[in-house]
């Protein structure tokens, strides 16, 4: 399987990513490393690049976490048709303020997309989450209050019970 990983907006999730890879049994997959790297204190950074890169690998499955679900949308809006999307810990709030949060009900609505969230996660809890997504959304609350999402051997659980996961 030609599987993406997006990370978030945060080096340090390069190796959480690793991990969780690991955890589903693919730690050959392709992780999208950012160009924004370079200045890890940006609020907002420059994504451009990154979902140019995120269309060109062709990926069959995406598994992204934070700002790698903001990428990972607009890369399925440019071209990237993946099978299966697996958001976590969606930056609800972000989306909101940025006048998007509509990207999230219309991805869920082209493409079998995961949302995995923490109950009380700070960047959007899962009843905000919820609320941005249709009913027959495929949703997953976690415990949570820290946007961390420590358990990756429970997140490739819940990953790969999920029916629309790549066999």
């Amino acid at each position: 399987m030609n599987l993406l990983a997006l990370p978030g907006r945060r080096p340090e999730t390069l190796a959480w990513m690793q991990a969780l890879l690991a955890d589903l049994g693919h730690p050959e997959a392709a992780t999208q490393r950012y160009g924004f790297w370079a200045n890890p204190d940006a609020p907002d950074p420059e994504i451009g690049p990154e979902i140019e890169a995120a269309v060109a690998s062709g990926a069959q499955a995406v598994v992204a976490k934070s700002i790698g679900t903001l990428i990972a949308m607009l890369a399925r809006s440019g071209g990237l048709a993946a099978r299966a999307y697996v958001f976590i810990g969606a930056p609800v709030k972000r989306l909101d303020a940025m006048g998007r949060l509509d990207l999230l009900a219309k991805h869920a609505r082209a493409a079998p997309t995961l949302f995995i969230q923490q109950s009380d996660d700070p960047t959007g809890s899962f009843t905000e989450l919820a609320a941005a997504l249709p009913a027959a959304a495929n949703l997953r609350e976690v415990q949570g209050a820290d946007h961390a999402y420590a358990d990756t051997a429970g997140l490739a659980a819940l990953i790969t019970d999920w029916d629309g996961w790549p066999r």
